[in-house]
């Protein structure tokens, strides 16, 4: 389109010379009327580029997972189509959330957990999957992230509205938690039955449910066709493809001294997960100090440091979702040394800093994709 219409404004510029007084006044005319065609048409061009020809937008809303989920999908599918599979997206959500839940008595997790030193519990495939994924994790991070965490976060209760906690746990009832929380204590036989060794044990996947039902959504809009979206679970990003313009998706990154929405920077990225992990929305204050919903497997305590977020980009959301929970309780430093083995994964740190603004260190791999607001 851009072509033919230049190629019409050099055909009527060249018109207009050797034109007597009279034809170069109407030559002027129509040049003025076609510059204002032209300035139209590129704007119009501009919008289409931007939103994708032939392009239909629909997006959509819920609460699950104690947060608010929103699908936003771009395809040359029909609206209708588009809202059935909205339709199928949310309901696979909920599926996944009524399984790995520790909280909803009749979930496969916490089945698990109510048999506990007893006997191995068959779940659903999906539930396995999970926990398998889970298990390595732990193994990989050393046991910075640690799934069988539940005790700890049973006895804290960040978080809980109905049953706040009102004072801190002592050191006896910290230590008998900790004494329940290993993975090295839990087992995934290739049956889909999950077992935890020690009564009193429990599993709390919500350091890793989000990506890992992110990433079996991404998965569903992708054998459905959709090759555009926007999956946000509470923050817990996946992008799907590109902008249907084929740019990056923007992402903003939470300042963590400002208001919900307003970022500290923003990453540029397509067909990555971008999972942020931070102290300063869930947490407990207890005689005028906060203590975050983060935990320490190795303390049974909420994390300590500078670190106020960490943030992961990966290809791999269920990872991502791990790593930035165990990158809090690691530390800068340590969580450094981990991301050197581990091809393919970025992150972007926030600490305290000495000034009043928080300072930021993202790794070699998305420095140039990076962008901090002003």
């Amino acid at each position: 389109m851009r072509d033919i219409i230049m190629a019409w404004g050099r055909m009527a510029c060249q018109e207009g010379f050797g034109m007597s007084d009279k034809g170069r006044g109407g030559a002027r005319v129509f040049l003025a009327f076609f510059l204002c065609l032209l300035f139209v048409c590129a704007y119009i061009y501009r919008i289409r580029e931007e939103r994708g020809d032939g392009m239909n937008v629909r997006s959509r809303e819920s609460l699950a997972m104690d947060t608010i989920i929103r699908v936003s999908l771009h395809s040359c599918k029909t609206p209708e189509e588009l809202e059935r599979i909205l339709d199928g997206t949310f309901a696979l959500i909920a599926s996944l959330d009524s399984e790995l839940s520790m909280f909803k008595p009749s979930s496969g997790i916490a089945l698990v957990n109510a048999s506990s030193g007893q006997a191995p519990v068959k779940v659903s495939r999906e539930t396995s999957r999970a926990v398998s994924a889970s298990l390595a994790l732990f193994r990989l991070t050393g046991g910075a992230f640690d799934p069988t965490i539940g005790p700890v976060t049973a006895l804290w209760r960040i978080g809980d509205a109905k049953n706040p906690r009102l004072r801190l746990p002592d050191n006896r009832e910290i230590e008998e938690a900790l004494a329940l929380v290993g993975a090295d204590m839990a087992t995934v036989s290739p049956d889909d039955r999950v077992y935890l060794s020690r009564a009193g044990m429990k599993i709390d996947l919500g350091g890793i449910a989000k990506g890992f039902v992110s990433a079996e959504a991404g998965n569903f809009l992708a054998a459905a066709g959709v090759e555009s979206a926007l999956i946000d679970l509470g923050g817990n990003v996946l992008t799907v493809g590109s902008r249907p313009n084929g740019t990056p998706w923007k992402i903003g990154i939470q300042h963590p001294y400002r208001q919900r929405g307003e970022p500290i920077c923003s990453i540029e990225v397509s067909g990555a997960a971008v999972i942020t992990a931070g102290v300063y929305e869930r947490y407990v204050e207890i005689d005028g100090k906060r203590y975050p919903h983060i935990f320490d497997p190795h303390t049974g305590r909420p994390v300590e440091g500078d670190l106020l977020s960490v943030t992961v980009v990966s290809e791999d959301p269920t990872a991502g979702d791990a790593l930035s929970t165990a990158f809090m309780a690691l530390g800068l430093e340590k969580s450094k040394e981990l991301l050197e083995s581990l091809p393919g994964v970025e992150a972007i740190f926030v600490s305290k800093g000495t000034g009043a603004e928080p300072e930021l260190y993202a790794t070699v791999g998305i420095k140039g994709l990076t962008r901090i607001a002003r």
